[in-house]
This record gives structure tokens, sequence and C-alpha cells, in this order.
């Protein structure tokens, strides 16, 4: 799935609160007609090679419920299974799957129970066939209190997972929602027989790399901690063909200019996000290819609606006229990206197309102000209310420059209306803690948005003294109620006018400054062929690549 939500160089997800699969209404009783390609097609694919992948954070862990982070999920998706693979259609509509362990699946005429069909080739890399016993072990797994795994609130209207036989798994769910089979997928499937003897209490504590087995298309080979993982392909995987790379090798670098310069040197193949400060210099090289595709993220101001001169739904609009948001994908990201709209990308299903990204215009920002009761009553140049200046205090991650240039930018710009920006510019576990108490006035914040339409972490009023990642305390009783009532409902059609109307509400009282519709760029070596680059994973059908010539290393 796609649950994972964070800042390119700070890690928030945003589902404590939520990799998502999504269920169409015509997929709901089954899967896709094609089957999974069979044994006979291996000799398709040819065998050889490797493929360095260029990383700025080393792996978490080799427990995916112990992490929290991206870049691990997305790893460990290459080595552990799951129910069922996402594809990458939820522009067009909710996001579809294909079979994977998996294959086949039926509803119970009230959809509140859905029987799930093993295959019965499915093996770890010691040999163990995986079966039901490690789908209902994984569930226990996801739903343990004392693993707090992040994303078990995905698990929280399925009421049993059972084994009905080896290969075959039933789930009861206690209601009706869209969602009920990507839930269930949520999260990939581990080895009963290895860690079911381990208390749950003592996961913490456990070394994990020599307990991990197999059951994706590569297994682990090796791990040389913040320098090296190298994964290899599974020789038992199930699930023909074989991958045809012999390795897959994943190289740590301490920065992104550290990565570039591999990149161009050679010594990696694979940079999923380029910057776009080095577009140029990289499409100058006749060996590397760019894939340049939508992101599922944007990157905003997130106001403190909490504070008295924030407050205001009509200063906020205020402060976005004010921004010249064009220069800013043009300057700051090369202009590669879209200007911000609101709540949910354009690019995804659910987006409102009546809606427009708000327009650049200082004059009525200063008459927003000026209607709010802002003046220059001293002449300074600053405006004041109640002999209080407004001034600001602007919140980005020191790691990142591109942050800082957007903070700078911002300062420039309001300015020009009278409100004076003070970047502060720290370290990010320092930002999140700010955030998390709410004790800032604004920040540069991105959001890498799930498949799954989820608006409850970012957007419903938050409870008194409880974690939340509406860091800036919006609160709409309107938009609570809404959310209340598409909670309800059973499907996508009937869903989509109440998140249009949620956007509207939102866009109306900008409690975020929406800055950039993200662009990523992808360099890979032109040797790769096969390679599918999309918004799901950067890995996408890693298992289908093939290489060229085999350069020095």
């Amino acid at each position: 799935m796609t649950r994972y939500h964070g800042v390119e160089v700070i890690e928030m997800t945003k589902n404590l609160l939520p990799v998502a699969l999504l269920v169409t209404a015509a997929a709901a009783c089954g899967p896709p007609a094609s089957p999974p390609p069979g044994p006979s097609d291996a000799a398709a694919l040819p065998s050889g090679g490797t493929v360095v992948i260029g990383l700025l954070s080393d792996v978490q862990g080799w427990n995916p419920y112990l992490a929290d982070d991206l870049d691990t999920a997305q790893l460990l998706a290459l080595v552990y299974p799951t129910l069922a693979i996402e594809q990458p259609d939820y522009h067009r509509h909710p996001p579809s799957f294909a079979p994977a362990l998996a294959r086949a699946w039926t509803w119970s005429d009230d959809h509140l129970v859905l029987e799930l069909e093993l295959d019965p080739r499915a093996r770890w890399s010691d040999g163990v066939p995986i079966t039901a016993r490690d789908v209902v072990f994984t569930w226990e797994v996801q739903t343990s209190d004392d693993i707090d795994w992040l994303h078990s609130d995905a698990k929280g209207s399925i009421t049993a997972v059972e084994a009905v036989d080896d290969h075959t798994v039933r789930a009861s769910f206690s209601r009706v929602y869209p969602y009920q089979l990507m839930d269930l997928n949520d999260g990939p499937i581990v080895p009963a027989h290895l860690w079911s003897s381990i208390p749950f209490a003592d996961w913490r504590d456990t070394d994990w790399l020599p307990r991990s087995v197999a059951g994706g298309p590569f297994r682990i080979a090796g791990h040389t901690p913040q320098q090296q993982i190298t994964l290899e392909r599974n020789p038992g995987y199930w699930d023909a063909p074989l991958p045809a790379l012999d390795r897959v090798v994943f190289r740590i670098a301490p920065s992104e200019q550290s990565l570039v310069n591999q990149l161009l040197a050679g010594d990696i193949d694979v940079l999923p996000s380029l910057p776009p400060a080095d577009l140029e210099r990289v499409r100058a090289h006749p060996g590397i290819e760019l894939v340049i595709y939508d992101d599922r993220s944007y990157t905003h101001l997130c106001w403190n609606t909490t504070d008295p001169r924030l407050a205001d739904p009509a200063v906020r609009r205020a402060l976005t006229a004010a921004i010249d948001r064009q220069t800013l994908v043009d300057v700051v990201y090369g202009g590669f990206g879209r200007l911000g709209v609101g709540p949910i990308l354009s690019s995804f299903w659910a987006f409102d197309e009546g809606l427009e990204p708000a327009p650049h215009d200082p004059a009525a920002a200063r008459a927003g102000l000026a209607a709010a009761g802002w003046s220059d009553s001293d002449g300074d140049g600053v405006l004041d209310r109640a002999g209080e200046a407004f001034t600001i205090e602007l919140l980005a991650a020191a790691e990142n420059e591109l942050r800082q240039d957007i903070a700078l930018l911002v300062q420039a710009d309001l300015a020009r209306v009278g409100v004076a920006v003070e970047p502060r510019f720290v370290e990010w576990g320092t930002l999140v803690a700010a955030v998390d108490a709410g004790d800032f006035d604004g920040v540069v914040n991105r959001w890498e948005e799930p498949t799954q339409i989820d608006l409850e972490g970012l957007w419903r009023t938050p409870a008194p003294d409880e974690p939340t990642f509406n860091f800036g305390r919006y609160s709409n009783a309107e938009v609570d109620r809404l959310l209340d009532e598409v909670a309800g409902l059973a499907d996508f059609a009937a869903q989509r006018p109440l998140y249009h109307r949620i956007q509207r509400l939102i866009v109306a009282d900008q409690p975020y400054t929406f800055l950039v519709e993200n662009t990523r760029l992808t360099a890979l070596a032109s040797r790769i062929r096969g390679a599918e680059i999309n918004s799901a994973t950067p890995y996408f059908n890693l298992e289908r690549w093939t290489v060229g010539r085999e350069p020095a290393r």
C-alpha cells in the first residue's frame, strides 16, 4: 500500500494515521481475468546483472512492523509478500489491484466476509510453505498493543482473520466500506514458523536479520550499516518468472549531491529522486535517462490557526494571495511542479476539477489585511494591529535547502504587503517537536499522499492533548460532519461529491497555503530495460528489470 506521508528530509507519516490498495466496484468480486505468469514464462526474461540504487538513508530494520519510514517499507516490499499488488491507476479511479499471495478472493452476499485463496506454490526462501497460518499470525502482529504498529488503525474494522485450511483465509468485517480489501492487504506477510516463538514484548530487542526469510522476488544477501544493502534473486520465488537480476544493491550516501556525483560517474544506476537543480547536468549525460512524472506529494505552508493573528481565514487567504507561487515553482523547482490547489492532489480521481489555484494578487492581499484591522500606523513598513506588529516566524528544516529557499521567497513576498517573516532553520527533530506542540507560527512542510483518499488525520478537529498530524489545529464543524458522513458510505461514487465539498471548505479557509504539487524526476542508467517508473513505488516491477553491458564496479 501507499499509506506513507513524509517530507523530503523529514519522514513524517500521516497515518499513525496512514501504500494503499483500493478496490473498485468492478474488482470487488475477484481478481482480474488474466492469471499470473506461470513457471513456463521464466525463460522469457534474460538473466543476470546488478542494479545499484542510491539512497540517503539506511534501512531502519528488517522487521517491517517495527519501521516507520518509506524507504524501508519500499525495500522490504521486495522481500516479504503481500496478499495483493496495488496498481498505479489512482489517477482515473480508486486504484485496482492484482493477485499476489492471494490468487483469488470472493465476498459474502452482505460484503462483511472476504474469503481469499492463497497460491499453493508459495514458499519462504527456506523452503517452508507460506500458508494461512502466516496470514493469521501477521494479523495478530498488526493488531498487537505490544507491537504498536504505525498503521494498526487500518485493521480497526476487521473483527477476525481465520485459517479455513492451509490455503484459505477468511476475514470478517464489522461494517461495509470502500477500503475493506485495501485495509486487509495493508502490511506484508511475515513468517510464523520463525517469528511466532518470540513474544511480542521482546520484538524491539530482537535482531531480525538472522531471522529474515524471503517470500518475495528478492532475498537479503548482505548489509553494511550506513553504507550498503544487497538483495539477491530469491531462487525459490514461487510467482514465476524469477527476477532477471542477480542482485540489487542499495548504496547509501550522506547527501543528494554525493548521489548525483555517483550517478554521473556510473557508480549508481538509479536515483529515485533527482533534485531539479541538477536536471540539466544529468540530462547532458549520454548514459542516463530521465523519467518525469507527477509525484503524490504537495509542499505547503501550514499556519497555526490557534494564533490570534492567523485565526481569521480572511487573513490566511490574504497571505496566500501575497505569495508568488508560480515564481516559486519556476525558481526553486526549476519549473517542475504545478501550483497547489487544495487537500486532494489534482492528479487524484477525487479531486474537484472545478477548483482553481488561488491567484497571486498582492492588491487583494493588502485589502484583505486592511479589512482585518491591520495597518501600518507608525510608517515602519510593517503592519500592526492594537500595537502588535504582524511578524511571523516561519520554520523550515535546516537539512533541506529547498525548504529554506521557499522560506526566503515567502519572506520577500510577504514583506511587500507589510507582513514581516522571520525564517528559522532548525534541525528536523526540533522542528517536529515544535509543530507537535503547536509552538510555531508557520512551517514549510510536504506531505506525501496515500493513494487512499484519507482526510481524517490532517483536517478533522483534533482532540485536546492527543497526538495529531493536524499541526495547525484547524477546526471546521462542517468539515468534521462531512468526514463522518464519508466514513459511513459504502461506495466511492457516493463519497466523491462529499470530498468535493470538503475540498472547497478547506480551500476557502486556507489553513494551508498550498504551494506546489510536486513532480518527481527519476534518473536511471540507459542500460536498464523494462523499468516501469511510477508514483506507486520506484521499484514497481523491479523483478522484471534487465540490464545491458555490466560496467566495472
